[in-house]
């Protein structure tokens, strides 16, 4: 499967709850969008030292290394268009996961995330790789 990982996947795997790197080597590709770089880097710990420290060897290790998605004129226009459509339907979705989203079309990329209702409110194909649903029998 081809891959664009939200922001949230790669905040639990900051915090260690989720081992990202296991989880990649099932996936065929992964990468994230620039407008997840900038939410991630836009998290960055500023009380307390330890975290700090976890979250820039992360990053380093981790984050500014996976390939991106450049973030272009017509993704923002598809971004704008696909929360336009969610916000007409009654629900409301951060500019951030717009541009993931379009991002993600764009590319043919379904999205891993935790916040699948966002990504499906927006018409992007989504799974939660943590708490996958369950199969039917």
């Amino acid at each position: 499967m081809r891959v664009l990982i939200d922001t949230t996947l790669l905040i639990e795997a900051e915090r260690a709850r989720f081992d990202l790197a296991r989880w990649a080597e099932e996936m065929e590709e992964i990468c994230i969008c620039d407008a997840g770089v900038a939410e991630f880097l836009a998290g960055e710990p500023i009380k307390d030292h330890g975290k700090l420290r976890r979250f820039h060897t992360f990053w380093e290790s981790v984050v500014s290394v996976l390939p991106s998605v450049e973030i272009t004129r017509e993704i923002c226009q598809q971004a704008g268009r696909m929360i336009a459509a969610a916000r007409s339907r009654g629900y409301t979705v951060n500019l951030g996961d717009g541009l993931q989203a379009a991002a993600a079309k764009s590319q043919g990329l379904t999205v891993a995330t935790i916040d699948t209702d966002h990504f499906k409110h927006l018409g992007a194909p989504c799974f939660n790789p943590i708490r996958p649903t369950a199969k039917k029998a």
